[in-house]
């Protein structure tokens, strides 16, 4: 609960939607209407029609067509700004100049360039921030690094991720989806990044890469029945080690025949874990960036079964009222981001320095890619904010 002192964190958030599968009506709203530490009071569009849509769709109190009409109300301590990536490093000055601690979906702008200017501007005026990498804050996440710090799998030998997406390959779309993949150079910033930083969350950081980047599918269907070429590369294979020394490989496929959306596993001398997804959504209902649903599996002794091992409730910390599925992690997300600004605690561990370290790590893998060479990953170990 939120303490009698305080009152919630009153929210505006540029580009919800009326549509319900776009991700702030999926994720955004219903976890910041189940929090008492927040409030939603208004909602900016790129056309007062769209914000008056969103707004009623959603109970929002207050509708603006104008984003920068929004931040000029004395009212809102938190900007949320769920767009595009092309629009982020606009919308997120925007709010830092005037004085709003700033939420920002991933990718976190369109470059590492625009992501350390967000970051060093934001430093510079003393707000707080969040970057949309929720699943770091993931009960399962939790629980799993509890288990490593326990020696559950002993001595970690090796690190697999796989994710691969089939929407494209299964459903044609528009040309402006198509646009969006390009710009957001989809297969690396928005599958990878996601899933990386999962994979980051869940054992460390890589202290060094290798990689492999190629275009798989060369033309996509349009819903106007044109054949498109795709330029972002979609097929990438990252290699690398861990700071104790593990392997890592992780296969990342954008547009594939094959839908896995989630699927790690960690090997050790003792034992193993594996966390997956066995979700099979219709391709128009995926969020193909962000996995979630995901069910434990482990096995302390090398030869023998896995079994299911659920998360224990200690670890699901917000209201039984958010709703399950994709509101879940975003909930937890900005339960430590309002708990540490509460307490005056460090910046959450998904703040934009760690949105800058994460394209520090795209950067990398790109660099590796393009040079066949190896290299050396300089990033700190974050903690999980457990507040």
């Amino acid at each position: 609960m939120v303490p009698e002192d305080r009152v919630p964190l009153r929210v505006g958030i540029i580009g919800a939607s009326a549509d319900p599968w776009a991700w702030a009506s999926t994720a955004h709203v219903p976890a910041l209407r189940a929090l008492p530490e927040y409030d939603l009071v208004a909602v900016s569009s790129r056309s007062r029609a769209n914000a008056e849509a969103a707004a009623a769709a959603h109970a929002i109190p207050r509708a603006y067509g104008d984003y920068a009409e929004m931040l000029r109300q004395p009212d809102i301590d938190l900007v949320c700004v769920s767009t595009s990536s092309v629009h982020h490093h606009a919308f997120v000055m925007a709010a830092i100049a005037a004085g709003k601690h700033v939420f920002c979906e991933w990718p976190f702008g369109s470059s590492l360039a625009e992501a350390r200017q967000m970051r060093d501007a934001a430093q510079a005026r003393g707000v707080r921030t969040l970057v949309g990498l929720q699943t770091r804050h993931a009960p399962v996440v939790a629980y799993v690094r509890a288990l490593i710090a326990e020696g559950y799998v002993g001595e970690m030998w090796s690190v697999v991720l796989h994710r691969s997406n089939d929407q494209t390959a299964r459903k044609d779309v528009t040309p402006e989806y198509l646009a969006f993949l390009e710009r957001a150079n989809a297969g690396l910033r928005i599958l990878g990044g996601h899933g990386l930083d999962t994979l980051a969350a869940y054992v460390g950081e890589f202290t060094d890469v290798q990689a492999y980047m190629e275009i798989g599918l060369k033309r996509l269907r349009l819903t106007t029945g044109e054949l498109a070429p795709v330029t972002h590369k979609d097929q990438i294979v990252v290699q690398g080690r861990l700071a104790g020394n593990a392997v890592v490989s992780a296969t990342l496929k954008q547009n594939s025949p094959t839908y896995r959306p989630f699927h790690l596993e960690i090997s050790g001398s003792r034992g193993a874990l594996v966390i997956t997804t066995g979700d099979d959504l219709l391709p128009a209902a995926r969020h193909p960036g962000v996995p979630y649903d995901l069910t434990l599996y482990g096995t302390p002794a090398l030869g023998q079964p896995f079994a299911e091992l659920p998360v224990p409730a200690i670890h699901d910390r917000v209201p039984a009222g958010v709703p399950r599925g994709q509101p879940v992690d975003v909930a937890h997300m900005y339960l430590d981001f309002a708990r540490s600004l509460a307490r005056d605690a460090a910046p959450c561990a998904t703040d934009f320095a760690h949105g800058v370290r994460r394209h520090e790590l795209l950067a990398a893998i790109v660099r590796a890619a393009d040079t066949g060479q190896r290299q050396s990953v300089q990033v700190r170990q974050e903690p999980v904010a457990r507040l």
